[in-house]
């Protein structure tokens, strides 16, 4: 079994590899470090990494959250959602590894099946499902 200090270390890692793809995007107005240790530790019990930062002054907030398991002593991201939202309720864009969607909008095959992403206009469509992607396409938003 996996020790919990393995664990940590293997989140903590993880954890500092979104801080170093957050800080593609353009200045965020919220200190991701702030409170980075605590949701650390509060993943290496759930087994849940949530992070968020936000841009105030335009309305924007971008939440990372990444479920794991641990098979050989490896960190392997089990479930995400990336989303990048206006403050409140309305999704702009995102991303997740849920295996609800099968199909893109033009009804062809998922590429990376189950990786997917919901565009601005709420299509469906092929996702590599990897963050740095993701932050890629959410640059433009909150320039």
């Amino acid at each position: 079994m996996l020790s919990d200090k393995l664990k940590r270390w293997l989140i903590a890692n993880r954890a500092w590899e979104i801080y170093v793809l957050l800080q593609k995007l353009p200045e965020q107005e919220s200190d991701l470090l702030s409170n980075l240790d605590d949701r650390i530790e509060d993943a290496t019990f759930t087994g849940n990494l949530r992070l968020y930062t936000l841009w105030p002054s335009l309305n924007k907030k971008l939440s990372v959250q990444e479920r794991y398991a641990f098979p050989k002593e490896q960190l392997h991201i089990d479930y995400y959602s990336y989303v990048l939202s206006e403050i409140g309720d309305r999704v702009i864009v995102r991303a997740d590894s849920a295996p609800h969607h099968e199909r893109d909008y033009h009804r062809k095959l998922l590429i990376n099946f189950p990786h997917h992403l919901h565009d601005e206009k709420g299509r469906i469509c092929s996702f590599s499902g990897e963050l740095e992607d993701f932050i890629s396409l959410a640059v433009p938003y909150v320039r």
